[in-house]
């Protein structure tokens, strides 16, 4: 390979990415036999005579202090470099590449135009160059230097790169394809123009160019586990669970030790309803490290496949094979809380040491837990320790008066929040003491401690919010709806109350292309939101689409497993779609899960109504 190659695979390794030009910290360095060999090994490579022994010794100390990350201190050695060889083109170019890192781009560009002005076929300046151009989002004159680079290099893939993502950056993917065509006819086996304008094509979403551009590359380098893994992800990105799980089976042949690509093969396999080869990839996962990350990634995987004993069970024998580590304990407690095993919960979070950077966490959630399972002493008992702790945390402060409300203390509850708002108000409290003034039937008192809120508040954009929900518990649409409008007048990209409009249009039965609209808008903000697909899986339901709604109520589901109203509204789906037996198995899974969790129950009768559903099911005559 070429000097000046290695010279600018060295910056773009670093640069190439997007917002790779921020400033990183500067610091002393301590002296590292280790990086001055690295420096000096780089410094072998490197193409120029150098003026003096000044020069460059001065060079090498740059180089030192590049490696540990010193990069203000490296500007200052090339500056004295440059004192005794003001004309070497390497040293101007790398003075450029160290102001970029700084995310100083106007001296970077500079140096480096003073470099391509005293050599100027002088490669890797041009690209560089190029490169900082572009993020200044001078894209004219960034071209003019790639291309300069691409004529006196064209068999270098280093300025094809640049000029691909500057493309993606103009929002010109056809020509981005069209550049890196250009390095394959150039350098025929080349996979890097395929590998990464692919990767970048599948972040912006676009599939299908991302999918020729990765086949290609895979064909090139059919052995690249990069470029396998992201060919992977968007097969499974596009509903072709049995592609991707093919495609990352080919690349544990070539790395059979690829913890993430044995933790996407299982979660694959679950998607393809097979806990068998699932096991397989995991268990192999599960034996190759000791990091409590690794048991907590593969629990919760088997958790979005509504494997919960599958997930407890790896879990639990992390925990015995490691029972000192406070993070596992801290892992299995969340597992739990979210299979609504409180009580097993408790007794997880409990196992965190107070030394712990969880502990804090871990002491509310233990709390919470205790009081579900009707644990009150204990878990008051915590939640005074939290607070004395933590005395301006607002949530904490809701979270225990939730618990003294069901320890059989109303009126505690409220004098906390009440003496809470008086020292400081803000909308999570005053949700809290309308939320508890509702349940115990004072709904009228609540509007009115809210609406007097908002009049003291009137662009509190979360304020309104909790008016608007309040309305709506309170069974007053209109008022609801109006509130909701109110929000998005003060806030127009407020994302939780576009879904609350949206979904409340939809289940008045009004509106509902309004309704599509915000809902889909608020997933534009904030995608991947299980409840934000729930409310859209609903307005298809509402218009009779029941395919669709089906379709995005499945997709809620999977990013929210186990959420009744989610497994009723899907439920409901499948029945219309005449799948009566999965529709019996979501509700039946609701009703579980109400079972374990009652205060989940939206609205408060939820449970009576999946049971009147499941009842009124046609059964099925026996087989004869």
């Amino acid at each position: 390979m070429s000097s000046s190659r290695l010279l600018v695979s060295a910056l773009l390794a670093a640069l190439v990415a997007p917002g790779a030009l921020a400033a990183a910290p500067s610091r002393r360095p301590r002296v590292d036999r280790e990086a001055m060999r690295e420096a000096i090994d780089a410094a072998a490579t490197d193409e120029g005579h150098y003026a003096s022994s000044a020069s460059y010794t001065n060079f090498l100390e740059s180089r030192l202090r590049h490696h540990v990350g010193d990069h203000r201190g490296s500007v200052d050695a090339l500056r004295l470099a440059l004192a005794t060889d003001d004309a070497n083109p390497l040293l101007l170019t790398r003075l450029g590449e160290e102001y970029a890192r700084l995310g100083d781009l106007t001296r970077a560009e500079r140096e480096l135009r003073k470099a391509v002005l005293r050599a100027p076929t002088y490669y890797p300046a041009h690209v560089l160059l190029g490169r900082v151009l572009m993020e200044s989002k001078r894209f004219t004159r960034s071209r003019l230097h790639l291309r300069r680079a691409m004529t006196l290099k064209p068999r270098e893939p280093e300025a094809y790169l640049v000029m691909a993502q500057l493309h993606m950056e103009l929002g010109a993917p056809d020509a981005a394809v069209k550049v890196v065509e250009s390095l394959a006819q150039a350098l025929p086996g080349e996979a890097s123009g395929y590998q990464r304008l692919g990767l970048a094509l599948a972040e912006r979403g676009d599939s299908a160019r991302a999918e020729r551009m990765l086949v290609e590359a895979a064909v090139r380098a059919p052995g690249d586990v990069e470029v396998l893994t992201a060919l992977a992800r968007l097969y499974e990105d596009t509903g072709r669970p049995a592609q991707a799980e093919e495609t990352l089976a080919r690349a544990l042949e070539r790395d059979p030790d690829s913890r993430e690509v044995l933790l996407s093969a299982g979660r694959m396999a679950l998607k393809a309803d097979s806990v068998v080869r699932a096991r397989a990839y995991f268990d192999r996962l599960l034996s190759l490290s000791s990091e409590p990350e690794i048991p907590v990634r593969v629990a919760f995987s088997y958790l979005a496949a509504r494997e919960p004993s599958a997930a407890a069970e790896v879990l639990e024998s992390a925990r015995r094979g490691d029972p000192g580590e406070p993070r596992l304990a801290y892992y299995a407690g969340l597992v739990h809380e979210r299979m609504r095993r409180f009580s097993d919960a408790a007794v997880a979070f409990e196992g965190v040491p107070q030394e712990s950077d969880v502990f804090a966490d871990a002491r509310v959630r233990r709390a919470r837990s205790l009081s579900l399972v009707g644990e009150h002493s204990r878990a008051i008992t915590l939640y005074r320790a939290a607070i004395q702790d933590a005395p301006e945390d607002v949530d904490l402060r809701a979270q225990f008066a939730r618990a003294l409300e069901r320890g059989g203390t109303p009126g505690r509850a409220e004098a906390l929040l009440r003496e809470a708002l008086d020292a400081g108000p803000s909308a999570a409290l005053y949700d809290a003491l309308a939320a508890m003034l509702h349940r115990q039937g004072r709904g009228d008192e609540a509007l009115r401690l809210l609406g007097d809120a908002v009049a003291r508040f009137p662009r509190d954009e979360d304020l309104l919010y909790v008016l608007g929900a309040a309305h709506e518990r309170q069974g007053d649409v209109p008022g609801a709806l109006a509130r909701m409008r109110a929000v998005l007048a003060v806030s127009p990209d407020h994302a939780a109350a576009l879904n609350f409009l949206g979904y409340l249009l939809a289940q008045a039965g009004q509106n509902l292309d309004e309704a599509e609209r915000r809902v889909r808008r608020a997933l534009e903000l904030r995608p991947e939101t299980g409840a934000y697909l729930d409310s859209l899986g609903w307005v298809y339901f509402r218009r009779g689409d029941y395919t669709r709604a089906v379709d995005a109520l499945e997709r809620a589901s999977s990013l929210s497993p186990d959420e009744p109203v989610i497994l009723e509204h899907l439920g409901d789906a499948y029945q219309r779609a005449s799948r009566m037996d999965e529709a019996a198995a979501v509700w039946r899974r609701a009703l579980e899960v109400l079972t374990l969790d009652p205060e989940s129950a939206e609205p408060p009768e939820q449970r009576a109504a999946l049971e009147r559903k499941l009842k009124a099911l046609p059964t099925r005559a026996p087989d004869r």
